[in-house]
């Protein structure tokens, strides 16, 4: 499918839903556009600072250094489409779903790195776990256990899949959408479709359906497509709640197995529990508005003109992902602060607990 021109989202065709207008699409994609470079430049700088001082294999950095690539790969591409969408909303050049041009492309890296970002945090969440299940497994002395970049060699199997994962999915939807035929019975003329139906429009393909129906079997595919980002956000919601609540539960016996709970180890299970809240936290804040207008994009009655507030929430608090990620997974951590300023992985000191490692 060669043909990619759209009009403005002021053209009217009776089967079309109401649209947004010009200003709306462009506030939506300029927050976008605003919002993934902070985060670029968050998920850049722990990036960057791991690759520098040489502690990407340290285990209070290897799974921050995985999440802020994700985090960093996501805003960039982020960045690269919002741009070419304001760049080409006024000309009427702009991609729909299934035509050919770089949207497509585009908006799949997008939603595949972000489902990366969210597999790496149910990781993160996995490595805290082992950590404790091994200290109070086997009593393994804490140094040994701070040297090893990760908790045991399965975690590799989950770091690869969190990555192999989105890479297959976006390369079978770009397969998949751009070679889409052209539906015989289209009732609406491609070059009067709204640019809101654009690939590279920040919606995280949250369209209407009519925006698909240009092609064979349009509705089924972009059901597929919405699923492939919708279910790993709700997966991290569920899955890294039972993390965080075993890895409470562990942290309570390796305590109880010293003894008494002293006023120290009392300090740190609610060091412990307000962190694993500000982990959840971040992560609610900023797909929470996704989700609902995840699932209420599978509605009949869906359009993004009644839902344009919940667009707009979405494009300020999703992309935002990379810059809060880098605070709370990366510099507001003692770890991470004082592994990067280690010189050795065998010099680090005041690693008492398991806690101090990875979260």
């Amino acid at each position: 499918m060669d043909k990619g021109i759209l009009l403005s989202g002021n053209s009217s065709v009776s089967s079309m839903p109401e649209l947004l207008n010009t200003n709306q699409m462009k506030a939506v994609a300029i927050l976008s556009l605003m919002t993934s470079c902070l985060s670029f430049i968050g998920s850049g700088s722990v990036f960057t600072c791991a690759i520098y001082h040489g502690r990407v294999c340290y285990p209070e950095i290897f799974p921050t250094f995985h999440l802020a690539l994700a985090d960093m790969l996501a805003s960039l591409f982020l960045v690269t489409s919002s741009a070419i969408f304001l760049n080409n909303l006024g000309s009427g050049m702009i991609n729909f779903p299934g035509s050919s041009g770089p949207c497509g492309y585009l908006m799949t890296l997008v939603t595949s790195a972000y489902t990366a970002a969210f597999l790496l945090t149910i990781t993160y969440a996995m490595e805290a776990l082992f950590r404790f299940r091994q200290r109070l497994k086997d009593g393994t002395n804490l140094d040994l256990l701070a040297v090893k970049a990760v908790s045991n060699k399965w975690m590799y199997l989950a770091y690869i899949l969190a990555w192999v994962v989105p890479v297959c999915s976006a390369i079978g939807v770009m397969i998949v959408t751009h070679n889409l035929r052209d539906t015989d019975d289209f009732d609406i003329p491609v070059h009067i479709l709204s640019a809101q139906c654009s690939s590279c429009f920040a919606n995280f393909r949250f369209s209407e359906e009519y925006c698909w129906n240009q092609v064979e079997d349009g509705e089924t595919w972009h059901k597929f497509i919405k699923l492939i980002f919708v279910v790993p956000l709700l997966l991290v919601v569920i899955l890294n709640m039972m993390f965080y609540i075993l890895i409470t539960k562990v942290f309570k016996l390796v305590a109880m197995r010293r003894g008494l709970l002293s006023y120290h180890q009392r300090q740190e299970e609610t060091l412990l529990k307000k962190k694993a809240m500000l982990y959840q936290g971040v992560f609610f804040v900023c797909w929470l508005p996704s989700v609902i207008l995840g699932i209420v994009s599978f509605i009949d009655s869906y359009t993004m003109k009644t839902f344009f507030w919940l667009l707009i929430i979405q494009a300020i608090l999703g992309p935002l992902q990379g810059l809060l990620n880098s605070i709370v997974y990366g510099w507001k951590r003692d770890g991470f602060r004082r592994a990067l300023s280690e010189t050795s992985s065998l010099l680090s000191t005041n690693r008492a607990t398991a806690m101090s490692v990875t979260l």
